[in-house]
């Protein structure tokens, strides 16, 4: 069955079946429950497998024929059908941004686990790495929409009032940085959003300079509209 060849893959990636659900957008547990019920898949969650893990033989994961993976591909670079060089960038979508303080459920283990491997297109040639964003604090990135980003590697280059994903000691959020003080940046939400009592829902808060892993700049997001519609690109820079 589908199912447990797509099981069988979740499995060779070592992903949890959560993490695995939201990247293609199905509600939590509705996976486990199709498998334990023998339910079938619908159409439009195995063209979001397809085209989100693309190391997936389409042959095997439809009729079981043939290896799991897709032949091997350069790392970092390969080719379309008219030749030219495609840009390969990793893709997080086991460690996501959140974009409150309180919500997080990024997996915080020292680092960024490696992830998939996608094609960053003609879109994004800046792009060095896509994550998953989940939250409502920055208004103009969906609820589960894909971030494209550039990793910055001097912090001087900074642009103030633009929006990063900045990955602390205890912490991955995307924000807009503005300058605070010799020690510390100040992380501001775009979502103005306030209390009866007028306090912001998301308040500004301090990121240390000190505790600050990496930044990346966002370069633009990619979200569907809905299930069977088409992909939003929209580019910041």
């Amino acid at each position: 069955m589908i199912l447990d060849r797509i099981k069988e893959y979740i499995d060779y990636k070592n992903m949890t079946i959560a993490a695995f659900e939201r990247s293609i957008g199905m509600s939590n547990a509705s996976f486990g429950k199709s498998l334990k019920n023998g339910k079938a898949i619908g159409t439009d969650k195995l063209e979001n497998i397809l085209l989100i893990y693309t190391d997936i033989n389409p042959t095997w994961l439809l009729t079981g024929e043939g290896s799991m993976l897709r032949e091997p591909m350069k790392r970092g670079a390969s080719g379309d059908e008219a030749g030219r060089e495609r840009k390969l960038i990793p893709f997080y979508d086991d460690v996501i941004t959140v974009g409150g303080r309180d919500t997080l459920s990024a997996a915080m283990d020292g680092h960024m686990p490696n992830g998939d491997m996608i094609d960053a297109g003609d879109w994004f040639t800046d792009a060095t790495a896509a994550i998953r964003h989940y939250g409502d604090s920055m208004e103009e990135y969906p609820n589960g929409c894909i971030l494209a980003l550039k990793e910055l590697h001097d912090r001087r280059q900074i642009i103030w009032g633009r929006n990063y994903c900045i990955e602390t000691d205890e912490m991955r959020v995307t924000k807009r940085l503005q300058p605070g003080a010799e020690d510390y940046l100040m992380a501001y939400s775009s979502n103005t959003d306030t209390y009866p009592d007028g306090h912001l829902v998301h308040e500004p808060f301090r990121i240390y300079k000190d505790t600050i892993r990496r930044i990346f700049m966002v370069i633009g997001c990619i979200t569907k509209e809905y299930s069977s519609g088409p992909v939003m690109i929209r580019k910041n820079i």
